[in-house]
């Protein structure tokens, strides 16, 4: 083996030393830096919470109040204040008068069928890592918490899977939730609020496996803020108000996981 100059022997020690110190960085770098999938979920989380928060108004939405005719505006006409029995029913609205009704109002809509649908329902996002049944389990839990009486669960996704042959179809379960006292006073002034009784939240997976809860979304300040002037009594608008947000924190608990 040729002998090595003295130059050379430096210049070969240096390479290594340098090398050897390069390779101490980088590993320095990479126990200090996190790792890419950590800041991925990182990311992930902060999405789903962000999306989560949208469905429902946190604090005083900006339209709580009788909408205010403005001036220069056509006005159209409402039908005079009337003293409606209790538990009386209407008189039933005709299917040709529904579909004008519809057809004229969706022809100021942009929005197709399935968003249409996907506007009047909220849903949260359940966290990665949470069962379904863990879901379930603080769903029901903070229901209860909140004075929102269990009423009833649908599982039609047995009946599918074995309809179909199919174990692997999606899990999907509905669950009615009632406060009763709200019942009672919704009937009283409307016996066809009943279709929408009781309050339903939808647990479901998805295509990937993720959780999702679901429910309809209705506000009832919505409608109640038009120049109508056959509007709901203080104390069913305050409780209906109560039941939309109790809906929407026992969805937000069973997505975190809360027990």
């Amino acid at each position: 083996m040729p002998m090595l100059t003295t130059r050379e022997g430096k210049t070969r020690r240096l390479r290594r030393m340098t090398a050897m110190v390069g390779a101490a960085l980088m590993g320095l770098a990479a126990l200090s830096a996190p790792a890419p999938a950590q800041e991925d979920d990182e990311a992930a989380e902060k999405a789903r919470q962000e999306m989560n928060a949208q469905s429902y108004f946190k604090g005083k939405p900006p339209f709580d109040g009788p909408v205010q005719p403005q001036k220069g505006y056509f006005r159209m006409p409402v039908p005079p204040k009337r003293d409606i029995p209790k538990f009386q029913f209407q008189e039933p609205i005709s299917a040709e008068a529904k579909m004008r009704f519809m057809q004229t109002l969706m022809g100021y809509n942009p929005f197709s069928l399935r968003q249409m649908i996907n506007f009047m329902a909220a849903k949260k996002k359940a966290a990665p890592g949470l069962s379904f049944d863990e879901v379930v389990e603080s769903l029901r839990l903070k229901g209860n918490e909140l004075n929102m009486r269990f009423v009833g669960v649908s599982t039609p996704y047995k009946v599918i899977r074995e309809i179909r042959g199919d174990d692997k179809y999606p899990r999907v379960e509905i669950y009615s939730f009632c406060d009763l006292e709200t019942l009672a006073l919704v009937l009283e002034h409307m016996p066809e609020f009943i279709v929408f009784i009781p309050c339903r939240i939808a647990v479901m997976e998805d295509k990937e496996g993720n959780i999702w809860l679901v429910t309809l979304d209705w506000d009832v300040r919505w409608i109640d803020t038009l120049p109508n002037p056959n509007r709901i009594s203080d104390e069913l608008r305050k409780r209906a108000i109560s039941v939309r947000e109790r809906l929407e924190v026992m969805m937000e608990a069973a997505a975190n996981g809360d027990l």
